[in-house]
């Protein structure tokens, strides 16, 4: 029996480069990238991948994501890269990747839009590998509604990927997280937040055949289910400045 890994990174050679270009794509979870050798070099993923027998992959980039590294002018060229580059490497080695996920250029929606046509309706792409922010903005603002339209039109999963960085605070009083807790408990945290919005916001009501896959095993949310049930239960019942009786009804 195959085994097939959904949520492998790898960044293309084209991209790679263009990544490695950019202050964005070479510091903090960037830095670390740069680090390993495994997810831009493909001789040594092969040499890791054939230490199993009969496994294959699904490929989607690492962090960070593109409008990290680069403003919206640029986004969408960053994407098409990407996105074409991932998919010559499954039809290239079709025993090794199993298929793909794209990037977009969230930064700029309309683009983004686009480019989700393109790989999602019309090109090879098995789904979309979202970030739970754009530049701190949450995805269930409506400039972002075309994407889920496209995505849930396509009936192919959005693959969702955490991304808070250093710049997320811990606590109010002070500007940067510390000791990398914007990852060790902020990953999983901002993935139950996004999903929790998506939700509250109407997206998932909206596009009901919309599928997404959330990393880290679902995040918070299978572990904190009693909580979500009798918190929810009382919604609105602890916030004074905001009417939460349409969403609670």
């Amino acid at each position: 029996m195959r085994t097939i890994d959904a949520f492998c990174h790898f960044f293309p050679p084209d991209f790679f480069r263009l990544m490695s270009e950019t202050a964005g794509g070479t510091r903090d979870v960037g830095k670390r990238m740069q680090g390993v050798r495994t997810i831009f070099d493909l001789d040594a993923r092969f040499r890791v991948m054939d230490q199993f027998e009969d496994y294959t992959e699904i490929l989607s980039l690492g962090l960070p994501p593109v409008e990290a590294m680069v403003g919206p002018d640029r986004t969408p060229e960053f994407a098409a890269v990407a996105n074409d580059g991932l998919a010559e490497l499954v039809s290239e080695h079709p025993d090794r990747f199993a298929g793909w996920v794209g990037a977009l250029p969230m930064n700029a929606p309309d683009a983004a839009a686009r480019e989700a046509e393109r790989i999602l309706i019309n090109g090879t792409a098995n789904g979309l590998q979202l970030h739970t922010n754009v530049n701190g903005a949450c995805l269930d603002e409506p400039r972002f509604l075309p994407i889920f339209e496209i995505a849930a039109k396509s009936g192919k999963p959005i693959l969702l990927h955490p991304a808070r960085g250093p710049d997320m605070p811990d606590f109010a009083a002070e500007k940067r997280s510390r000791y990398e807790i914007w990852t060790i408990f902020g990953w999983p945290y901002e993935t139950s937040a996004t999903m929790a919005r998506l939700v509250f916001s109407g997206v998932m009501t909206r596009f009901p055949e919309l599928k997404v896959l959330t990393h880290h095993l679902g995040a918070m949310i299978p572990f904190f289910d009693a909580r979500i049930d009798t918190g929810w239960a009382t919604l609105g019942s602890r916030t004074s400045d905001e009417d939460y009786s349409a969403v609670s009804a």
